[in-house]
């Protein structure tokens, strides 16, 4: 067995000790504590593995991910589910794995071009990264990581921050100028403030955001905007009609409205409406502060 079969062998394995007592493992184990190169190679692997699982284990799972998942399989007509049952009930043929071991050998020889060594670099952990993102992307994407659940300004407060906090969050555009940012939004046929609060009219933007509300996925938009301090403040955009929205007030009473999110006290929020859309204002901090925004500088 030379170096490059050891390598490959080395990162097809678990690195856990599940597959210590195999031959093959053994051969190539004992090939990187001979040969300088491959230790130094294999120690590297290891580290990066251990620095994944360390990655890994600082995601928080929420706590309703396996329901989440569950019940969208169960929504799909059971098409994924006679997918996933067939998946489970097939086995791999017995030599499978030594057929695979013999064919890389024969490639190797074949191929006269040398292939980067980084192919396999993360064989080790590419399976853990596809399982965590196929989950991440049942429980967010079918649940609608860009959707805010919610017939009313209140269940959309309550939802807009949730997605706030989620540490799947992302924009879909970047721009710390905010006139690039509505330019975005426009071009995208969403919502984009007439009219701001004279304190967000100075500020840097961060970025911008396609949302939709409710289950008729009404378009929104979200813009966000940074302040001094580099705190950052949220303001969700939508048509009057995604709500039920009748009591809200002009943007000039907002200031009074400005309150503690009852669910979440780190959130402070506000909201009112002018003849055609809504705007719920939020961010991390205190009513006092937000009602600032509305103040001339």
């Amino acid at each position: 067995m030379d170096n490059q079969r050891a390598q490959f062998i080395l990162q097809s394995f678990r690195p856990d000790g599940a597959d210590a007592h195999d031959p093959d493992f053994a051969i190539a184990l004992s090939l990187a504590t001979e040969n300088r190169e491959l230790g130094e190679w294999l120690a590297q692997e290891r580290g990066q593995d251990a620095a994944f699982a360390h990655a890994l284990s600082d995601l928080e799972i929420p706590e309703d991910l396996r329901d989440a998942v569950l019940a969208m399989f169960e929504s799909v007509d059971g098409e994924l589910a006679e997918f996933d049952s067939g998946f489970i009930g097939e086995i791999a043929p017995e030599g499978l794995r030594d057929e695979i071991l013999d064919a890389s050998e024969v490639e190797r020889k074949v191929v006269l071009i040398r292939r980067s060594p980084k192919i396999f670099k993360w064989a080790s952990s590419a399976v853990a990264v596809i399982a965590v993102m196929a989950l991440v992307f049942l429980f967010f994407g079918f649940s609608g990581g860009s959707v805010l659940a919610g017939s009313n300004p209140q269940e959309v407060e309550y939802s807009a921050i949730e997605m706030l906090e989620s540490p799947f969050f992302s924009l879909d555009q970047i721009n710390d100028r905010q006139a690039a940012l509505y330019e975005w939004l426009k071009g995208k046929n969403l919502p984009s403030p007439e009219v701001l609060p004279e304190g967000l009219g100075d500020l840097k933007g961060v970025g911008c955001k396609l949302l939709k509300i409710g289950e008729n996925k009404h378009k929104a938009s979200l813009v966000c905007y940074r302040q001094e301090n580099d705190n950052i403040v949220y303001l969700v955009m939508m048509e009057k009609v995604a709500l039920n929205c009748n009591d809200l007030c002009e943007i000039k009473s907002a200031v009074g409205r400005c309150r503690d999110c009852d669910k979440n006290d780190e959130w402070a929020v506000t909201q009112w409406a002018d003849a055609e859309h809504a705007f719920l204002l939020l961010s991390k901090m205190k009513p006092s502060e937000m009602a600032l925004l509305f103040e001339e500088a």
